[in-house]
C-alpha cells in the first residue's frame, strides 16, 4: 500500500484516508507535493522521516490491528488514519 501526500490539506493531506489494511501488509508515503512532509504516528510508534518532493518512505509492516493515527511534524493540521485489521 502506498499513500500519496497531497500536500497542506488537513484530513486530505493523505490519500487515500482513512486507509484500511490487513495485519502484516506494509505501508509507505509517496510525497507528491512540491516541499518536504512527513507521516508520524501520534504515539511515535514509526515515523517516515522527512520526506523531500517526490521522496517515497521505507515500507512500515503494520504488525497489530488497531487504529492509528498520524500526522505530519513539519505541519501538524496534515492527519490520517490507518485502520490494520
Amino acid at each position: 500500500m502506498t499513500i500519496q501526500i497531497a500536500g497542506d490539506r488537513a484530513a486530505q493531506s493523505y490519500s487515500p484516508n482513512p486507509t484500511t489494511m490487513r495485519v502484516g501488509q506494509t505501508v509507505a508515503w509517496k510525497n507528491a507535493d512540491s516541499i518536504a512532509h512527513d507521516a508520524t504516528q501520534d504515539a511515535s510508534r514509526f515515523g517516515t522521516g522527512t520526506l523531500n518532493a517526490g521522496a517515497t518512505s521505507t515500507p512500515v509492516t503494520m504488525s497489530t490491528a488497531g487504529t492509528f493515527t498520524y500526522h505530519c511534524t513539519i505541519h501538524p493540521g496534515m492527519i490520517g488514519t490507518i485502520t490494520v485489521q
